[in-house]
């Protein structure tokens, strides 16, 4: 190879690392950025609820001076759940900023399985909102960085059964029994059901027993009955006794989606109201007796999106958001009021 060739080849081989040198330097350093992420609320119906997110995206130096396309993917997840998903939605892009819309649905059969998911974890739920931004711009894909929003949310909703305070259960205007403390759990939820385990510790004042033919329960969330049952068989209170009763209810998760409809429709804003009755024997008689002692509502607002929170969030270089900017722990059940009736 004679001199001038080499002196071509070198210069060839100059061009070339020049080029992938800016190439890589293009990828590496000038990527588009997301700058927000707020999701709201769209059209809500008995079968599905929209999710309407606008995604901010600050562009590479490239595309403010000429137009370009990104491919949006977008997904809501509830505890690892994938309720709502949009996969490489095609839209345009040019300037120094673009913000990008897409509308994706929530399936609402997906509620009592994300529900079942909370009430197993301790009543805590792991919101986590990830769009995904690739640019396009004559042939180059620009992939922007990561940028994850993820809410810690948690609720305490059988906190009104647990108590030890002293009431009076009265038929006929004598106090046959006294509650002394209530408790209650949760049992393992299912996509189908969420048992409560409710015990009553009470005691027996009179000098006769007074024996409990049965305990019925009511669940309901904004007037939907979502649990209705007999929560106790029969047992007796010896006289001037203390006994645990136990009165076990459940949630039917399959009756969720037409409350979270509701919910929705009412701002995020729910009552639960739980009701109990006796059925107690006395004087050779039935009489049923409201158990207000364990009976309570509780009125209780969410913000499961976070739009009254939009700040929360910021981009990340993997697959796990950036603690101080997207990671958040917030009441997803805010209660506004309860009320016992005693």
């Amino acid at each position: 190879m004679g001199p001038g060739r080499r002196t071509w080849t070198v210069v060839l081989v100059a061009i070339a690392l020049v080029v992938a040198a800016a190439t890589y330097g293009l990828l590496a350093v000038d990527r588009p950025q997301v700058e927000s992420v707020d999701s709201e609320w769209g059209t809500v119906t008995s079968d599905r609820t929209e999710v309407e997110t606008r995604v901010g995206v600050d562009n590479p130096r490239l595309l403010r001076i000429g137009d370009g396309a990104a491919d949006l993917s977008y997904t809501v997840s509830l505890n690892g759940i994938e309720v709502a998903a949009e996969r490489d939605q095609r839209v345009a892009v040019g300037g120094r900023e673009s913000e990008l819309t897409v509308s994706t649905w929530i399936d609402n059969d997906e509620i009592p399985a994300w529900w079942a998911s909370h009430v197993n974890r301790n009543e805590t739920t792991t919101v986590r909102i990830e769009p995904d931004v690739v640019v396009e711009y004559a042939g180059v894909r620009l992939p922007a960085e990561r940028w994850t929003r993820t809410r810690t949310v948690r609720t305490d909703l059988l906190e009104p059964l647990r108590t030890n305070r002293s009431r009076d259960v009265q038929a006929g205007g004598r106090t046959l029994v006294v509650v002394e403390e209530t408790t209650a759990q949760w049992g393992t939820a299912t996509p189908n059901r969420s048992p409560i385990d409710a015990t009553a510790t009470v005691t027996n004042p009179t000098s006769i027993p007074i024996p409990i033919a049965k305990i019925r329960y009511t669940v309901q969330l904004n007037d939907v009955v979502v649990g209705q049952g007999v929560a106790g068989e029969r047992t007796v209170v010896p006289p001037d006794s203390t006994r645990p009763i136990e009165a076990g209810a459940a949630i039917d998760n399959t009756r969720l989606d037409e409350w979270w409809v509701t919910h929705l429709r009412n701002n995020e804003t729910s009552t639960l109201t739980v009701d109990f009755t006796a059925t107690l024997e006395y004087g050779g008689l039935e009489q049923d007796v409201p158990l207000d002692a364990l009976s309570y509502e509780r009125t209780f607002r969410t913000d499961i999106l976070g739009s009254a929170d939009t700040d929360a969030g910021g981009p990340s270089g993997g697959d796990e958001p950036t603690p101080e900017r997207t990671q958040r722990r917030v009441e997803l059940f805010q209660p506004a009021a309860r009320t016992f009736r005693v």
